[in-house]
């Protein structure tokens, strides 16, 4: 698949903080999409074809394990790799992520290699091919 088609939501209520995690993964080439909470990131996911989701797990309307479980129990979504992103770092709040259907676990703040290269890796995407679609970019 073309690098540059390659889509991730971010899901979170703070617009600062989708916009420091697109400028983190815009080097990489990926199509990026916001949500301000888990409903409106339901209606993106029905909408568009997403490849990754970042999401925030304390939100207004629908938190971010409300989220995952209700992609996971959507039979053309629950494919979906899912990173739960948040400020909080207890053991409660890491299970019930897993236990929801997250496929991995951050805290923030993260690193921002940490989270290209991570998003890069789940999506099969080298940093060397990143370069390469940046170059391709008209």
């Amino acid at each position: 698949m073309n690098i540059l088609s390659k889509v991730v939501l971010l899901v979170d209520d703070s617009q600062t903080v989708r916009r420091m995690i697109e400028w983190v993964l815009k080097p990489s080439g990926f199509r990026i999409l916001h949500a301000a909470d888990g409903i409106h990131a339901l209606e993106v996911l029905r909408a568009e074809k997403v490849d990754l989701a970042f999401v925030d797990l304390n939100m207004p309307r629908m938190d971010g394990i409300e989220l995952i479980r209700s992609v996971r129990s959507d039979k053309k979504l629950q494919q979906l790799p899912i990173i739960l992103l948040t400020t909080e770092n207890r053991n409660e709040d890491r299970e019930a992520a897993l236990q929801a259907g997250a496929n991995l676990f951050l805290t923030k703040p993260s690193s921002p290699a940490m989270l290209r290269s991570t998003a890069e890796s789940i999506l099969g995407v080298s940093a060397s091919a990143a370069t390469e679609g940046r170059k391709v970019q008209p």
